[in-house]
């Protein structure tokens, strides 16, 4: 069994990577920062994984109370597919919630929808990383090699992207409250991204528990179609960071960037991985100094949006002139994005 879990904790460590890179992938422009993407992506390993094993397994025993009768396979698929989504998906979204209150009040990090789908799925990929580890280790123990193969394949490899498109649901409703300036918005869409991540999650779990082998087929076809629709959203929604941008930069011209600034920040090669950093290499002031004025602008234009959007207040106006000063500061060092 120790075999079991070390090598399971490497096979499934190195997919919810490269799923993070995927989803990342998808946030060239405005890259979210890593010390708010690890502390939701540890969320998800550990905080909700564990609380919602708790009241899942209370659940499930109320479950097998009322319809135990009907045998122990038909609790166990009440259980997954009428208790654990809203359990699973309000522990992943307390979280996005708390992110969000912080983002409000003084982080500023959720800029709109694509910043909370990227945290949320960050979430979900911390809740995958745990959750398939105690599959596995099931799966062996009940049958062996074979049991381990089959739960990490059909889990981790197949549907090892479903927590995350589920919670990402959620941030998308966030991103879209922080945006928007209707009060009724600002609760309708949070709302409507966890009843829209617990539906998800709802459907995927009622095919594989009560519609059999032809279930599992449909729910990995119904996944696989809402994962591609899904990629489609996000790059629609980083293209229009991009234009965000272009937006809020352009004036800047002259005064706080180059025109060749502008264009490398904002060039849609951000896309192509390494080319940012290719670009960056051979920068005056260096590739550090380079990207710290890069992500200056950035944060710049997004928070010259949120005043656009009529957002005020202290903390706003102090971080926007932190910004400005820092930028000035990398300027008068000679430090220039990309060459000259």
């Amino acid at each position: 069994m120790f075999f079991a879990f070390v090598f399971g904790l490497m096979l499934v460590s190195t997919c919810v990577f490269v799923y993070a890179l995927a989803f990342r992938w998808f946030d060239p422009f405005e890259p979210e920062p890593r010390w708010l993407l690890v502390p939701c992506f540890l969320w998800g390993a550990f905080g909700a994984t564990f609380g919602a094993l708790i009241v899942n397994t209370i659940g499930g025993a109320f479950a097998y109370l009322f319809f135990g009768v009907l045998g122990e396979d038909f609790a166990m698929g009440v259980t997954a597919t009428f208790i654990a989504p809203p359990v699973e998906e309000t522990f992943k979204g307390g979280f996005l919630i708390l992110v969000w209150l912080t983002s409000v009040s003084f982080l500023r990090e959720i800029d709109g929808p694509l910043d909370g789908a990227i945290y949320g799925a960050m979430v979900g990929l911390g809740f995958t990383l745990t959750e398939d580890m105690i599959y596995i280790l099931a799966g062996t123990a009940e049958m062996g090699a074979v049991g381990f193969v089959a739960v990490f394949f059909l889990r981790t490899v197949l549907g090892g992207l479903a927590h995350a498109s589920f919670t990402a649901m959620i941030g998308i409703g966030i991103g879209i409250a922080i945006e928007t300036r209707s009060k009724t918005l600002k609760i309708i869409a949070p709302v409507g991204g966890w009843i829209a991540a617990v539906g998800l999650h709802f459907l995927h779990n009622f095919l594989a528990s009560f519609c059999g082998v032809l279930g599992v087929f449909v729910m990995f076809a119904v996944h696989f179609t809402f994962i591609a629709l899904l990629f489609v959203v996000l790059y629609v929604l980083a293209l229009r960071d991009r234009q965000i941008l272009v937006k809020n930069l352009i004036d800047e011209v002259g005064k706080t960037l180059h025109p060749k600034e502008l264009a490398r920040t904002t060039s849609r090669a951000q896309f192509v991985p390494l080319w940012n950093a290719i670009l960056l290499a051979g920068s005056p002031g260096g590739y550090f100094s380079a990207r710290k004025k890069q992500l200056s602008l950035v944060k710049l234009a997004f928070l010259k949006q949120r005043l656009r959007r009529g957002e005020s207040g202290h903390a706003l106006s102090s971080q926007v002139h932190r910004v400005r000063h820092r930028i000035a500061d990398l300027n008068a060092r000679g430090v220039f994005v990309g060459t000259r």
